[in-house]
């Protein structure tokens, strides 16, 4: 019997202390770079500029660990995540729009505190490319003769800050910022020459995530 109570103590405290689940999560991201001019073939000249923000999305598992009011929460979730970019055609006076795509592991560690249902936090996200598709290296690729590479990084880092709410014990709801303190490429080279831009992506969450 003292036995069984024991479990039954342990049991309780552990799911005071120690829950966990699954999310979903639509995203908003920008590609944030400043304006960049290749050149090519001596007399093409093109500009590429970012574009308008485009969604994606992510899903994955949470732990979260509670301690009085304050609590830890990793993550670790698939995301993908699509940018718009501007590239102009300065000779042509046309411009393309193209999309850039991304596939990533990402871990983000949030830190917060808890005023009843509500939930503020911030933290650490570590993020690992696992494949990308790049519409402006493509664009570039087929209105020149010249090869093109980009250089985008394995591994990023960045930030999260937020606000969340749980219902019923059941669900989470946030609504979380993502920033970047790494860039997620350093720029295109096109031929011979290398054109390096500060390319970061922050983004938007929205989440829901259920208890198990």
């Amino acid at each position: 019997m003292l036995a069984l109570a024991f479990i039954a103590i342990t049991s309780t405290a552990s799911a005071q202390f120690l829950s966990y689940g699954i999310k979903g999560s639509l995203t908003s991201s920008t590609v944030k770079f400043s304006n960049t001019k290749f050149t090519a073939e001596s007399t093409k000249e093109y500009i590429a500029k970012q574009g308008d923000s485009k969604y994606g999305f992510q899903f994955g598992a949470f732990v979260r660990v509670k301690l009085l009011s304050f609590f830890v929460q990793p993550e670790v979730l698939f995301s993908h995540s699509q940018n718009e970019v501007l590239l102009e055609d300065v000779s042509a006076n046309k411009v393309y729009t193209e999309t850039q795509k991304f596939n990533k592991i990402d871990i983000p560690v949030i830190i917060g505190r808890k005023f009843g249902p509500v939930r503020f936090g911030l933290g650490p996200v570590a993020s690992f490319m696992l494949n990308e598709s790049d519409g402006l290296k493509d664009k570039l690729s087929d209105l020149t003769t010249e090869t093109t590479d980009n250089n985008f990084k394995n591994a990023t880092f960045g930030y999260q800050v937020g606000v969340g709410v749980d219902i019923l014990k059941k669900i989470t709801l946030d609504i979380k910022y993502e920033g970047s303190l790494s860039k997620l490429g350093t720029g295109i080279k096109l031929g011979d020459t290398k054109y390096n831009f500060d390319q970061r992506n922050p983004q938007w969450i929205f989440s829901i995530g259920v208890f198990l």
